[in-house]
């Protein structure tokens, strides 16, 4: 080879350094660019799977406690600690969701619940919890605090309080959408020596907790005929009570607790002696307490030969406007 051919040779690898280099770099170029796709990717997976456990838990938690206030009612027998009861389950529930994450994508997924307690919204209550996330080298940690209702029509919760203190006293039976308690609490009633027990011969009060629309509730009998009164225990509604219970301690047997709660109205048979003109207050803390006291007739409709009443104090008639005695 001549002088010339060693320069063109050497003229020929200067000229292919860079091409050697840009191949470097676009093959630097596509691996950079897959890890971030993968780690995108990653990050989606994790935040998803953090959304959709914050979504499903008010969802489980309804389901648990119909559940477990179904166990309650079926068994006549209270809850020792129903937070702590409620806690429990629901854990293994979401430890159940969890593992569905691990096998179906590969994503570890810890939902731990720290507590559950009464909500300042009686017709809730409150789970906290803290989610763990983690797929390959993206992690997410969160904390949650939920008010969850006790309300929602898919997954309706019945009142479990009667079938408590009613069970050992001949027991309840109920409609779809009413409890009727026979001669129960009848017999509740006059272990107690209460006066005219028996107006609650054949009462009855509503089996699923409904929250009342009628609000202020002075509106029940400022309304003409009463006929806002008569639509709510109709329907069978619930209202807010700073007296009643709250959902957690019906649980556990309470008529009343230290919790903002509610209340509800237990109506005497439109079919009781018309001659008693007082009886047990008609409001469910007050007869299931362990102190009850009497209520004066209030008659909220009237069709043919049937008298509809209700027998309530003058602090249950002023909260709801009707009339003082």
């Amino acid at each position: 080879m001549d002088q010339k051919g060693y320069v063109m040779s050497g003229l020929s690898f200067l000229l292919a350094i860079p091409a050697i280099f840009l191949v470097a770099v676009l093959v630097d170029m596509v691996h950079i660019g897959s890890e971030s796709q993968s780690r995108v990717l990653q990050s989606d997976a994790t935040f998803y799977a953090a959304e959709d456990i914050e979504f499903n838990t008010p969802i489980i938690t309804e389901k648990t406690l119909q559940k477990i206030t179904q166990t309650v009612i079926q068994s006549g027998k209270p809850l020792e600690d129903s937070r702590l009861d409620i806690k429990n389950a629901l854990q293994g529930e979401m430890d159940s969701l969890s593992k569905k994450y691990s096998e179906n994508g590969g994503i570890n997924v810890k939902c731990t619940i720290l507590s559950v307690d009464s909500s300042p919204d009686p017709f809730k209550i409150r789970v906290k919890s803290t989610v763990y996330v983690n797929k390959g080298s993206i992690t997410h940690n969160e904390s949650l605090s939920q008010d969850i209702s006790i309300i929602d029509t898919n997954y309706p919760i019945p009142d479990p309080i009667p079938f408590i203190k009613c069970k050992s006293y001949g027991g309840i039976t109920n409609t779809s959408t009413k409890i009727c308690y026979g001669s129960s609490l009848v017999n509740f009633l006059k272990t107690k020596n209460m006066t005219n027990a028996e107006a609650y011969e054949n009462s009855s009060s509503s089996l699923f907790i409904k929250k009342c629309p009628y609000d202020p509730y002075i509106g029940h009998g400022n309304s003409k005929s009463f006929i806002v009164l008569k639509n709510c225990i109709e329907t069978g509604y619930f209202h807010e009570s700073s007296d009643g219970a709250c959902f957690l301690c019906r649980l556990e047997g309470k008529a009343t607790c230290p919790h903002y709660g509610f209340e509800t109205f237990i109506v005497p048979s439109n079919s009781s002696n018309l001659n008693i003109k007082s009886a047990p207050c008609s409001i469910d803390h007050v007869i299931f307490n362990e102190t009850s006291y009497p209520g004066k007739e209030i008659t909220y409709y009237v069709y043919g030969v049937n008298h509809y009443r209700l027998f309530l104090d003058n602090g249950h008639r002023q909260k709801y406007g009707l009339p003082m005695y």
